[in-house]
């Protein structure tokens, strides 16, 4: 199954463009207000969208510069240029893309990661977990994006703040899954649970006093047993969902899972493996969700391994944490 976004100023239109692009089988998941104004469309179909040829980033650029109502002359702005290669490289999706460039260019002489870090805070949230989570809090994502790690560098994290979190399992289908977390419980000194179903989930954490950090079964987002159980899980100890992605990710791919995991309740999303991508338009495609930003991760080690997200942090990673691929025309 294939989900998409479509903005438009009228229903009318965004449903001519759902029927151009995805053909007449698809279905309608949901509607809502855009957020600048006009209706979104969340459309799937089973049948393979068309595929759009790969454009070299200045192509994309000015294409972006276009569709935002940029002034040509923005490519004499050195700063703004920077802005728009960086959002055409990591092809952002393209709403996105035209509100960032917008805010961007609203920051007149400033440099270009502040400049798209004032735009991203405009357009998205950002809401760091804190050292010592209050409640619970249920780490959600597919297989192998690194909800494991994630955990354990959020339960360091919170040992060094002085508290003793209690770390609990419910992976345990995957093999070496709930040894793989009392390993780590045991390095730390912090508590280690499993557990097999929700039932049991609600009666571990009626024994438990203090930050409880969980380890969800990995799951496949366009499956709806898959989420129905994540929610289960965080229903039965009263737990925020965080979703947990790879910064590599093609955007659309990110914003349709994030929009999955949002409907069942996700507030807050880390984006991770930063170090290993080089395109991460996911970042932006999973703000345009609505989810806040909690922390980023760009290191395998577990002590500090986890940042606050901010809006300069992820600017800077969009901007100045890339070899410079901006003069590259085969990208």
């Amino acid at each position: 199954m294939r989900l998409k976004t479509f903005a438009a100023q009228t229903l009318t239109q965004a449903m001519s463009d759902v029927r151009h692009e995805m053909g007449p089988d698809a279905v309608i998941i949901a509607t809502s207000d855009g957020p600048d104004g006009g209706v979104q469309v969340r459309a799937a179909t089973e049948a393979p969208m068309r595929s759009e040829p790969v454009e070299p980033v200045r192509e994309i650029s000015e294409r972006l510069i276009e569709h935002a109502d940029i002034e040509r002359g923005a490519f004499e702005d050195a700063q703004l240029d920077r802005v728009i290669h960086a959002l055409g490289y990591h092809r952002a999706p393209g709403i996105a893309a035209q509100a960032l460039m917008r805010s961007a260019q609203d920051l007149a002489d400033g440099h270009s990661v502040a400049r798209l870090a004032h735009a991203m805070e405009s357009r998205y949230t950002f809401q760091p977990l804190p050292a010592v989570p209050e409640h619970p809090v249920l780490f959600a994502g597919t297989p192998g994006v690194g909800k494991t790690s994630t955990l354990a560098k959020t339960a360091a994290r919170c040992v060094a703040a002085g508290a003793s979190p209690t770390l609990i399992s419910c992976d345990g289908e995957r093999a070496g899954a709930d040894a793989r977390l009392r390993a780590l419980a045991e390095k730390m000194q912090a508590g280690f649970r499993a557990v097999d179903d929700p039932r049991e989930m609600a009666d571990v954490m009626a024994e438990i006093e203090g930050p409880v950090l969980i380890d969800s079964p990995a799951v496949n987002p366009f499956e709806l047993d898959d989420l129905d159980m994540t929610l289960a899980f965080a229903d039965s100890a009263e737990a925020e969902i965080v979703y947990i992605f790879d910064a590599g990710l093609s955007a659309e791919d990110a914003e349709d899972a994030a929009s999955l995991f949002a409907s069942i309740g996700a507030s807050r999303a880390i984006p991770v493996k930063l170090d290993c991508a080089r395109r991460m338009g996911a970042i932006l495609g999973v703000g345009e969700t609505g989810l806040a930003f909690a922390q980023i991760s760009s290191t395998p080690f577990i002590g500090g391994g986890l940042a606050p997200a901010t809006p300069l942090r992820l600017a800077r990673a969009l901007i100045e944490d890339r070899l410079n691929p901006f003069d590259d025309e085969d990208m």
